[in-house]
């Protein structure tokens, strides 16, 4: 039985929204781009033939898309990170708690998708499949169109670069830090560093893209794609 448009929605809609916010800073453009996606989907479905699985063949979809649209994304050299994230500390809105606490964590998400941004738009698409989705390697070079050696190395220098960076620049990623970005004290205010230790005790190996997609705002674009415009 061939799955409805729905069916694959409700499988891999988080997954696709969550690449086109991770690879594309502004939120509008991200949206475009899912939708994007959903519509070269829905138009290609009849003609999939199942000679590969159907994940890497949405995936392909879905990175052939996103690049197109990401192509205009720069990336940022570490320094230029450092210096804008080191910047005059962003006011709380002077709302409700829960207002104040939506807007830290909708800025610390933000924030995690400019730091992606060191990487540049392959490095970035390879990453975000590995980490965020755990596709094997095997998986993202076939998506990719490289070979499985290529994206290794290109996931392990990744990471290496992250790493450097986080270890040092934020406190989500190391408690232990010495981390004095423009978003640390609002982090410690709502408490979100308790809630990332206490996801970190129950879930084995997980990664701060990955913690990310539970603790930070959650966007299903395929559900605002869904809605009538008015």
């Amino acid at each position: 039985m061939r799955l409805t448009i729905d069916d694959i929605a409700r499988q891999y809609g988080q997954f696709v929204s969550s690449l086109c916010r991770r690879m594309i800073l502004n939120d509008e453009t991200a949206q475009d781009a899912a939708q994007e996606v959903w519509i070269e989907v829905m138009n290609s479905l009849p003609s999939f033939e199942e000679r590969s699985k159907f994940s890497t063949w949405l995936y392909t979809i879905a990175t052939r898309v996103i690049k197109r649209v990401a192509w205009q994304e720069r990336s940022y050299s570490v320094k230029a990170l450092k210096d804008f994230f080191h910047q005059q500390e962003w006011e709380l809105p002077q709302e409700s708690w829960f207002v104040k606490e939506r807007w830290a964590k909708e800025m610390c998400d933000k924030c995690l998708t400019g730091i992606l941004h060191c990487l540049d738009n392959d490095a970035r698409l390879v990453y975000v499949c590995r980490e965020l989705a755990q596709l094997p390697f095997s998986e993202i070079a076939d998506i990719m169109g490289q070979e499985e050696t290529a994206i290794r190395k290109m996931v392990s220098r990744s990471r290496r670069k992250l790493q450097n960076f986080l270890t040092d620049e934020c406190a989500l990623y190391n408690p232990q830090g010495q981390c004095r970005c423009r978003m640390n004290r609002h982090v410690q205010d709502i408490r979100l560093l308790e809630e990332f230790e206490r996801l970190r005790q129950t879930v084995k190996r997980i990664n701060l893209l990955r913690a990310s997609e539970a603790l930070l705002p959650n966007k299903n674009y395929w559900l605002q794609f869904q809605q009538p415009s008015e």
